[in-house]
C-alpha cells in the first residue's frame, strides 16, 4: 500500500506541472504588444493602452501597438511628435487629434515595406515645425481627414527610397514653405534616383503656400506616376509645378475636377521633356499665368478646360480626343 501512495502522489505531481506548463503556454506575456490601443488627452504613457487605461501621446502608444495594429483616440488632446517604423493606422476621426510641434517633423515615415494609414489629425507646425509629415521610407501612405499648417519645407514630403505610393483624401495643406527657400512649398513628390512613386491626391485643398503648392519632380532614373483629382490649389506663389528635365525621370500625371487659381505667379507649370500631363474639366483662373509649358514637356487638353481671368492665359501645347 505505501509503495501504491508513492506512485499515485508522483503522478499527481506530474500532472500538475502539466497543467501549469500548457496556462503558461496559453498566457500572454506582460510585454506583448496589443493590436488596438488608445491615448486619450488625460492618459499615461506608463499604461498599457488600453480603452480603459489609454496613453498620452502616438509615441508611447506606438510602442505597444503590434504591427499592422491600430491606434485610436479617446478624447480631443495634443497627442504630439511621433517616427514611424513599422505598418499601422492611427484613426481618430470623431475627435480633435493634435499634433504640435516646434522646429521637427510632425509624423515621420521610415520603415522598409511598411504600410501607415493616418486619418482625423490635425498637425501644426506653428511656423517653425519642419515638415508635416515626412515620408522617407515604407510601401504606401494614406491620408484621410487630415489637416496639416504651417511648416517651414512641406506640409507633406514624400521622398521615398524604395517603391512606394501616395493616397492623400479630404486633407487641407495650408501656410507651408517658406518664402527664403524656393524649392519648399506645400506638397512635394519626388521618390528617390531610380525609384518608382505613385500618388493621388483627390477632394483636397492645397492653400497659401509661400511658393509652390505642389511640386512634382523626377530624379535621375525615377518614375511618377500622379494623378491629382477634384482638387483645388490656390493663393501660393505658384500653384502646381510638374518637372522632369532632360536626364532626370519620367512623370505621366493627370488632372481632372481640378481648380487652379489665386495664385501670384503661375498656376500650372510643365517643365521637361520627362513630362506627359494630361488635364481635363479643370479651371485656371485668376493666376499670374495661367499655364507655362517649357523645356519639351507634353501638356496636353482634352479640350474642356478653363483658361480665364490670368493675366497671361498660356496655352497648353497640344488638344487631344476624349475616348
Amino acid at each position: 500500500m505505501g509503495n501504491i501512495a508513492v506512485t499515485i502522489g508522483w503522478k499527481s505531481i506530474l500532472a500538475a506541472v502539466a497543467v501549469v506548463v500548457g496556462l503558461g503556454a496559453c498566457a500572454t506575456p506582460a510585454s506583448a504588444q496589443a493590436t488596438r490601443t488608445w491615448v486619450s488627452g488625460v492618459g499615461d504613457d506608463v499604461n498599457p493602452c488600453s480603452r480603459t487605461a489609454p496613453c498620452k501621446t502616438f509615441a508611447g502608444a506606438i510602442s505597444k501597438t503590434a504591427a499592422g495594429g491600430e491606434i485610436n483616440c479617446l478624447d480631443a488632446g495634443g497627442y504630439g511628435a511621433v517616427t514611424i517604423t513599422k505598418s499601422i493606422a492611427i484613426i481618430c476621426d470623431t475627435v480633435e487629434a493634435g499634433v504640435l510641434v516646434l522646429g521637427t517633423p510632425g509624423i515621420t515615415i521610415n520603415g522598409a515595406n511598411i504600410v501607415v494609414t493616418l486619418s482625423g489629425l490635425d498637425i501644426d507646425g506653428i511656423g517653425s515645425g519642419t515638415d508635416g509629415i515626412a515620408f522617407l521610407n515604407g510601401a504606401s501612405l494614406v491620408l484621410d481627414n487630415v489637416k496639416i499648417r504651417s511648416f517651414t519645407n512641406f506640409g507633406i514630403r514624400f521622398e521615398p527610397t524604395a517603391a512606394a505610393t501616395l493616397t492623400v483624401r479630404n486633407t487641407t495643406v495650408s501656410n507651408s514653405g517658406s518664402a527664403s527657400n524656393a524649392t519648399s512649398g506645400g506638397i512635394l513628390i519626388r521618390p528617390a534616383t531610380g525609384v518608382i512613386g505613385g500618388a493621388v491626391i483627390s477632394n483636397s485643398h492645397i492653400a497659401n503656400s509661400a511658393t509652390t503648392g505642389l511640386r512634382v519632380e523626377a530624379q535621375t532614373g525615377s518614375t511618377i506616376n500622379a494623378a491629382l483629382i477634384n482638387t483645388v490649389v490656390s493663393n501660393s506663389s505658384s500653384g502646381a509645378l510638374f518637372r522632369a528635365p532632360a536626364g532626370t525621370g519620367t512623370i505621366n500625371a493627370t488632372m481632372n475636377g481640378t481648380t487652379l487659381t489665386n495664385n501670384t505667379s503661375y498656376g500650372l507649370i510643365a517643365n521637361g521633356p520627362g513630362l506627359a500631363l494630361r488635364v481635363g474639366d479643370t479651371t485656371l483662373a485668376n493666376n499670374g499665368t495661367g499655364i507655362l509649358v517649357i523645356g519639351g514637356a507634353t501638356a496636353a487638353s482634352f479640350g474642356d478646360n478653363r483658361l480665364i481671368g490670368n493675366s497671361t492665359n498660356g496655352a497648353f501645347s497640344t488638344t487631344i480626343a476624349k475616348q
